[in-house]
């Protein structure tokens, strides 16, 4: 018997209920393994952590996960800004050869001031799909009292400082690069750097629809279903295709 996919989903709640009704619709669809999904929203989670500098409503709760599975067995975590193609049981197996986080490589993410000084190239790993080793990342996260009072904008870039170094290279021995369509940035390769040294996401490689395991839906202002969290104004998204495969399932969901 495949083990038990523990699958956590952080979401915005109320506001992201239409997103998380597809997800939840494409992962079932697409999968027959059987799924431990806990929600991460602030409806869900202990009112006592300071929320005050998070770009989402759940933008900390992930590292929390491995205190959650009491530093135990394997854990996948995503955003709910997703669609999903391909049977998540086969990100949950993927060998993470030791390592204590499996991660999609973000070409254009800018890997903060130490990375500058140092003269290293932009991109760093991207943890709105994050798989744990929760033995492993118990060396990497602090006590969840710690996390629940952080100050700053995200604790992730605490953990990320504990991996070592901004550069790709120095950080493998505790990062797995995970496939990049496993987290395909409103339909882009994530891991690739534009030919013209362009840092707009909309002129990396992009994937075909069928090339795509996970989507997501990453630029807020880009969102259907337009979570009232954001301050963004709307706009209409840059792939049409994309668009029209969310209001087609978004129809089936509707219906059921």
């Amino acid at each position: 018997m495949q083990p038990t996919v523990n699958l956590f989903i952080a979401s915005g709640g109320k506001h992201d209920e239409k997103a998380a009704k597809i997800y939840l619709h494409t992962l079932y669809a697409n999968t027959k393994r059987d799924l431990n999904i806990t929600w991460l929203s602030p409806e869900t989670m202990d009112s006592d952590w300071n929320r005050t500098c998070w770009g989402t409503p759940f933008t900390c709760y992930r590292y929390a996960i491995p205190h959650m599975m009491n530093f135990k067995g394997k854990a996948l975590y995503t955003d709910v800004d997703m669609i999903n193609f391909r049977d998540i049981g086969r990100l949950f197996d993927t060998d993470l050869e030791g390592k204590p986080f499996g991660m999609v490589w973000d070409a254009l993410q800018d890997n903060g001031k130490k990375g500058r000084d140092l003269g290293y190239p932009r991109g760093f790993w991207c943890d709105s799909v994050l798989l744990i080793d929760c033995e492993k990342a118990k060396d990497f996260v602090d006590p969840i009292d710690k996390i629940k009072k952080w100050k700053n904008f995200s604790y992730k870039w605490e953990v990320m400082r504990k991996l070592g170094s901004p550069h790709r290279e120095k950080t493998r021995e505790m990062v797995h690069e995970l496939d990049p369509r496993w987290n395909s940035f409103d339909g882009t390769d994530p891991s690739s750097t534009p030919a013209n040294g362009s840092t707009k996401f909309t002129d990396k490689k992009q994937f075909p629809l069928d090339m795509i395991w996970q989507l997501h839906l990453t630029a807020l202002s880009y969102q259907p279903w337009h979570p009232k969290y954001t301050p963004h104004a709307k706009a209409s998204h840059p792939r049409q295709d994309l668009m029209e495969e969310w209001w087609r399932l978004a129809k089936i969901v509707n219906s059921i």
